[in-house]
C-alpha cells in the first residue's frame, strides 16, 4: 500500500497533539483514506525537550525549509504560528508543489491573500479548519455543507480564554486582574495573554469565517476590535439585572452590498443560545436566508481537539480534495466595502459613575436628547455599596454609533460625571 508522507513543522503543543493522533488512530485513518499517512520529518528549533510522544529520533531536524523542499513529502503541516517565518515555510512548500495544513489563523487573515492565490496557482490545498474554532468542523461546514446557502450574518464566541474569564467573572464576580491569574494557571490563558483578551484572536478568526461566508478577500486592518479589559463588576452585575450575560462577541454582516465586522464586549440576552456557552468553549452561528440560524459548538483549543482539525485537514489533502481552499476559486471573490464603526447602528449599554447629587440623570437626558438618542431604561446599584462614585447604566434603543460616540463624549465632560463612560453594544 502506498503511503502519504508528511512533514510537520513545530513540535510544541499542537504538533505533539497531532503525532499522537495519527499514531493513535493510524488503522482508522488508514482505512478512511485508502493509503497510510506516514510522518516523514519533524522539524523544530528545539529536538531536546519532552514532548509525551515517541517518534523515530531520525526523522527530527531544525531545518524547516528542507523539510519544505523535500521531494519525498506530500504535506506541509505548519504549525510554528507567527506572521514571518511561517509564511515562508508556506510559500516554499507550495513553490515545490505540496499540500499545506496550517492553524496560524494570524497569518492567513492578516497575510494569506498571496498564500491562497499561490496555492491555487500551484494546483494545491492550503488548509486551515483548526485556525478558527479548534474542534469544531466551522470551516469545512461552511465550504461544503453551506455552500449553497446565502449567509447574511455570522456571531461567534472564539475565545476561550475571554470566554473562560467572562463566564467566571459573571458567576463568581472578582476582580478582573484576579481571574486572567487563574485561567493562566489553568493553562486557559498565555503568559501574555494580550492578544486575546484585547480582542485580536477573536478578530483574525472572523476575517477568516466572513471571507468564505462571504466570498471576498477582508482587510484585516479595517476590522473594529475592542477587548474585554475594560469592563468591572458593576457591569456584570448590571447584566445580571437586566437578565443579559456578557460576551466577546464575533460579529460579521453582510448588508446592502457592505461588509460589518467587529470584535467587541456584547451584552446578550440570557435567552441567546450564545449566552449560554460558557467556559473555554467556542460557538459560531450562521444565519441564512434559508436555513434560518444553525449554532456549532465545542472545544475551541487545547492540543488534542485542534491537533484533530489539523489530522482532518491532513486526511482532506490526502484524499485529493479538489474543493478550493477558501470554498471558491480565487478569481471568483468579490470586493465589498467594510462598513465603518461610525456608521453601525446597534442598541446601546451606558455605564457612566456619577455623583450622588439632584439633576444628574436630567442632564445626561438632555445630552441624549440633544442627539436624538432615545432612552430605553435606566439603572443605578445602591449608594451604599460603592464610596467615590455610582454606577448608573442607560440602555439606548437602535442608534447610529457616531451619535452615541459624540453624545457619551459630551456627558464625559459633565462635572457630575467621573472618569470615562464605559460602551456596550446590544444584541438580542
Amino acid at each position: 500500500m502506498d503511503s502519504i508522507k508528511v512533514g510537520i513543522l513545530g513540535f510544541g503543543v499542537v504538533g505533539s497533539g497531532v503525532v499522537k493522533v495519527l499514531q493513535k488512530n493510524f488503522a482508522e485513518i488508514t482505512k478512511r483514506v485508502g493509503q497510510k499517512i506516514e510522518i516523514a520529518a519533524i522539524a523544530d528549533l528545539d529536538l531536546k525537550s519532552d514532548r509525551g510522544v515517541k517518534v523515530d529520533r531520525k526523522i527530527l531536524t531544525t531545518d524547516g525549509f528542507a523539510v519544505c523542499a523535500d521531494p519525498k513529502i506530500d504535506i506541509i503541516v505548519e504549525l510554528v504560528g507567527g506572521t514571518g517565518v511561517a509564511g515562508k515555510f508556506i510559500e516554499t512548500a507550495l513553490d515545490n508543489g505540496k499540500h499545506v495544513v496550517t492553524a496560524n489563523k494570524a497569518l492567513l487573515s492578516e497575510k494569506g491573500a498571496p498564500l491562497f492565490k499561490l496555492a491555487e496557482q500551484k494546483g494545491k490545498l492550503l488548509l486551515f479548519e483548526a485556525a478558527v474554532g479548534g474542534a469544531i468542523p466551522i470551516i469545512r461546514t461552511l465550504k461544503t455543507s453551506l455552500a449553497s446557502e446565502k449567509i447574511e450574518k455570522i456571531y461567534g464566541i472564539l475565545n476561550g480564554t475571554c470566554n473562560f474569564i467572562l463566564t467566571k467573572l459573571a458567576n463568581e464576580g472578582g476582580e478582573f486582574s484576579e481571574v486572567l491569574a487563574d485561567a493562566q494557571k489553568r493553562g486557559f490563558a498565555e503568559a501574555n495573554p494580550t492578544l486575546d483578551i484585547e480582542g485580536g484572536d477573536t478578530a483574525h478568526k472572523i476575517a477568516l469565517l466572513a471571507s468564505i461566508a462571504f466570498g471576498t478577500q477582508v482587510d484585516f486592518k479595517q476590522i473594529h476590535i475592542e477587548g474585554i479589559t475594560k469592563l468591572s463588576a458593576a457591569d456584570f452585575e448590571f447584566a445580571r439585572r437586566l437578565n443579559r450575560k456578557i460576551k466577546l462577541v464575533a460579529v460579521a454582516k453582510k448588508e446592502n452590498g457592505s461588509l460589518e465586522i467587529r470584535v467587541n464586549p456584547t451584552l446578550l440576552s440570557i435567552d441567546s443560545p450564545l449566552a449560554k456557552i460558557d467556559g473555554v468553549t467556542n460557538a459560531v452561528a450562521f444565519h441564512g436566508k434559508n436555513l434560518g440560524e444553525i449554532i456549532l459548538s465545542g472545544p475551541g483549543a487545547g492540543s488534542l481537539p485542534t491537533a484533530t482539525a489539523v489530522v482532518g485537514d491532513i486526511i482532506e489533502a490526502a484524499r485529493g480534495s479538489e474543493i478550493p481552499s477558501r470554498g471558491i476559486p480565487e478569481s471568483s471573490l468579490e470586493k465589498f466595502p467594510m462598513k465603518k464603526i461610525e456608521d453601525v447602528e446597534s442598541e446601546y449599554y451606558l455605564r457612566f459613575g456619577v455623583k450622588d447629587e439632584a439633576g444628574v440623570i436630567r442632564d445626561i437626558s438632555n445630552v441624549l436628547a440633544k442627539h436624538k438618542l432615545n432612552i430605553r431604561d435606566i439603572l443605578q446599584l445602591d449608594l451604599n455599596e460603592f464610596q467615590r462614585e455610582v454606577p448608573l447604566v442607560i440602555l439606548l434603543h437602535k442608534a447610529n454609533e457616531a451619535k452615541v460616540r459624540k453624545a457619551v463624549e459630551e456627558i464625559n465632560q459633565l462635572k457630575c460625571v467621573n472618569g470615562k463612560a464605559v460602551v456596550l453594544r446590544v444584541e438580542e
